[in-house]
């Protein structure tokens, strides 16, 4: 039996990055599917920032940029749609009235839990070759990871 030769760290990175535009391509496809986004005007991104806004909310645009390492001109667009469909609200920060904080709005929640099942059933597609147990085990070690940069 022969060893086998060892991985080298751009092809981990080129798997990562596989992985990640998988995910990517199987929700935005599931989504273009869903005729309330495009109805809306909002983008796949806009999952994102409804669930740091409903997790860390109230928050600065800039704390959600740096959540989901988004630019903020993107953020922009984003957070403009997201408030004329009234998911999120911009309040003026007590402490900085030159700041916003975002707040999300009931109607948001409602948007959020239709995104929350979009991404499950992309989820499940694309770790469709993995057992429950390596599932696990891979969104242990990538939130690993991702909290430990």
């Amino acid at each position: 039996m022969t060893p086998e030769a060892p991985v080298a760290p751009a092809d981990n990175l080129t798997a990562m990055l596989r992985l990640v535009g998988l995910f990517r391509r199987t929700f935005s496809d599931l989504l273009t599917a869903e005729g309330w986004l495009a109805e809306s005007g909002a983008k796949p991104a806009t999952y994102g920032v409804l669930r740091v806004v409903a997790v860390h909310g109230p928050v600065s645009q800039r704390e959600v940029c740096d959540a989901l390492g988004t630019h903020a001109s993107d953020m922009v667009e984003i957070v403009d749609c997201a408030e004329r469909q009234g998911w999120v609200e911009r309040r003026r920060d007590p402490d900085d009235r030159r700041r916003y904080r975002l707040t999300i709005t009931p109607a948001g929640r409602r948007v959020l839990t239709r995104f929350d099942a979009v991404a499950a059933e992309a989820e499940g597609r694309v770790l469709a070759p993995l057992d429950e147990a390596e599932r696990r085990r891979l969104v242990d070690l990538v939130s690993k990871v991702v909290e430990g940069g």
